[in-house]
């Protein structure tokens, strides 16, 4: 019996779930390359039904963006939480996309990182603020308070925008409902 014909469990195919060149390695009608290929359209999905603008730079399949960044994502050993969006900014900047990036979609990725934030956090605080180096707005997400209330994702303008100190992305959290009277400090974004 050839080896793909024998059954796989996703503890033997772990290390290829979210790394589309690992498809490679098995046949188009193997169990375990269907396996690998649904768990890569959830990453696949997440991006970009959640980010379309992406679509624009990579064309409609999105893998001129997809596979170079899930194998980027998978050297650097990044956790695809509620950072991914924002690692997705770091390596499209670093990447041939980084003339074609915007200002908007750059938000966009921050927006989608914050509102995952707001849906996954288990912690008490209520809210999220994130920046990043050369843009000028922050990106505010807060939890839903209520079961009539979804999570709410707000772009926020300051008079005097909070310095960076050398770090092109960073994060706090809120300890209340209201945006702090005095800046706590960024903290680095999680790997």
């Amino acid at each position: 019996m050839p080896m793909f014909d024998t059954p796989r469990t996703d503890r033997a195919l772990l290390d290829a779930l979210s790394v589309p060149a690992r498809q490679v390695d098995y046949p188009r009608d193997s169990k375990a390359f269907v396996r690998i290929d649904t768990s890569l359209r959830v990453y696949w999905h997440s991006l970009f039904d959640i980010c379309p603008g992406l679509l624009r730079l990579s064309g409609p399949d999105g893998l001129a963006i997809f596979r170079p960044f899930m194998a980027w994502a998978d050297e650097q050993r990044l956790s695809l939480n509620w950072t991914y969006y924002l690692w997705v900014d770091v390596w499209l900047r670093q990447s041939s996309f980084r003339d074609c990036l915007d200002t908007d979609l750059r938000y966009e990725l921050m927006a989608a990182s914050a509102a995952r934030w707001a849906t996954s956090d288990r912690s008490r605080s209520p809210g999220i603020i994130l920046g990043a180096a050369g843009l000028a707005d922050l990106i505010c997400a807060w939890k839903t308070r209520s079961v009539d209330t979804g999570r709410q994702v707000e772009r926020l303008a300051l008079e005097e925008p909070l310095p960076m100190s050398g770090q092109d992305l960073g994060y706090f959290v809120l300890a209340s409902d209201t945006f702090p009277d005095a800046f706590p400090g960024w903290q680095e974004i999680p790997r």
